[in-house]
């Protein structure tokens, strides 16, 4: 049952938070779905049992897919990126990182103070991570645009990050 779970908190938000990026109102870029794609096939990869290589390549390529959403020509007012590209990307790399430290843990069972470190590095980034998000949910409903999709996409990964975090 456990594992049932655990799965569950690993494919069912990033499912929902492909869902809310494909259905937001504006067109979605290709920088925005093809990394949340890799994402979603990334969290299946444990679930399915598809082997270390194939997590490992999954989550570099999510590692090397992250700065996508970021990546855009300037808007009127100057900035580069809207805050939940931003997120988007933290969204990536975090993951990837949880993904890389699920099998990096075997590797570094030798080496206690490479795995502890890394678990803190790791855990620093959820902590940021989950801040971030809390800021963005208050900035997208303070938006005279307020999108309740953009604001289910922050809690959907928020949860993956949590119930991945949880999992480990």
């Amino acid at each position: 049952m456990h594992e049932t779970v655990a799965d569950a908190m690993l494919v069912v938000p990033q499912f929902a938070s492909v869902c809310c990026i494909v259905g937001d109102r504006y067109r979605p870029r290709p920088g925005v779905i093809v990394p949340a794609a890799v994402m979603l096939v990334a969290m299946l990869m444990p679930v399915v049992h598809a082997g270390a290589v194939w997590t490992l390549f999954a989550a570099t390529l999510l590692l090397l897919l992250a700065p996508l959403p970021v990546m855009r020509r300037r808007r009127a007012d100057g900035r580069r990126a809207e805050p939940m590209d931003v997120h988007r990307a933290l969204s990536a790399v975090v993951m990837a990182g949880m993904l890389l430290m699920g099998h990096a843990t075997g590797v570094a069972d030798g080496h206690a103070g490479h795995g502890i470190a890394l678990s803190a590095v790791l855990g620093a980034g959820v902590i940021g991570y989950c801040a971030f998000s809390g800021w963005l949910l208050r900035y997208e409903w303070a938006q005279d645009d307020r999108r309740a999709v953009r604001s289910g996409e922050v809690f959907a990964m928020t949860v993956a990050v949590v119930g991945m975090t949880l999992a480990m």
